[in-house]
């Protein structure tokens, strides 16, 4: 067993998306998860490496997957394979899980 808190992993600000992970890849290469805060927009990418799965917590917004438009909301779940691009907007927290673990190298950010 495994057990991470918020003081495991580090906190995140980007702007639009606060929070922080739970844990790196290098504490569990398998996975690893997230929670944040979107107030605005993530800007469209995508990873060469991960699926990931988002729980909205509370709040509501939009995902936009290979330039479809799904609408999120309260206790629902959107799912990313990997190599798909996608973005999203909108106020509200999020529990994300990354499979494998979140890895920066494996991750391109579009310039829109």
């Amino acid at each position: 067993m495994l057990k991470f808190t918020k003081t495991t992993g580090y906190k995140f600000d980007r702007g639009d998306i606060k929070g922080f992970s739970f844990n790196t890849k290098e504490q569990f290469s398998h996975m690893s998860a997230a929670w944040f805060e979107c107030n605005g927009k993530h800007p469209k990418m995508k990873s060469f490496n991960s699926d990931r799965l988002y729980f909205i917590l509370q709040g509501k917004g939009e995902f936009i997957v290979n330039n479809q438009s799904v609408t999120v909301k309260q206790k629902e779940v959107i799912i990313i394979p990997k190599n798909t691009p996608y973005n999203y907007k909108g106020k509200f927290t999020c529990f994300l899980v990354h499979c494998p673990a979140f890895d920066r190298k494996q991750e391109i950010r579009y310039n829109e």
